[in-house]
């Protein structure tokens, strides 16, 4: 036989296994609410993390592009230079044999001194033909 005793305890047994068991359903509607916010979170973190990396690489990759393209028109105009250099000097070697001593020389007129050297000359051209091809690399950019 049972006795009121043993009911008294199996109530408050009962009681406390709901109970019990309304505290694991109600903690484990928090872990799943932690768990989704946890993921959202996450996943946010992941798509601006994304973001920013995609944009840092298209940065350096634009940087390098332009750094290319810097040193590609300095190696041009290097070149330029180089043949623009060996061009005068070849002129300035052929017309220094071919004129007359006297055509390429200093002459004072009036309270003027005139500077007919063929350096003084070329050094004026030389100059004129670097501006032009400086012009020419960088009207692109």
């Amino acid at each position: 036989m049972i006795s009121a005793l043993d009911n008294i305890i199996e109530d408050i047994l009962k009681q406390a296994n709901e109970k019990a068991r309304g505290i694991l359903d109600e903690a484990n509607q928090k872990a799943a609410e932690i768990l989704k916010t946890g993921e959202a979170d996450r996943a946010e973190w992941e798509r601006r993390h994304n973001e920013t990396l995609d944009h840092e690489c298209r940065e350096i990759e634009k940087r390098a592009q332009s750094t290319d393209r810097q040193n590609r028109k300095l190696a041009l105009l290097t070149t330029r230079n180089q043949v623009i250099d060996e061009v005068i000097a070849e002129a300035k070697t052929r017309l220094t044999l071919e004129a007359d001593r006297d055509r390429f020389s200093m002459v004072w007129q009036g309270d003027i001194l005139l500077n007919n050297t063929i350096d003084a000359i070329f050094e004026v051209k030389n100059q004129t033909l670097r501006d032009v091809a400086y012009e020419a690399l960088t009207e692109d950019a």
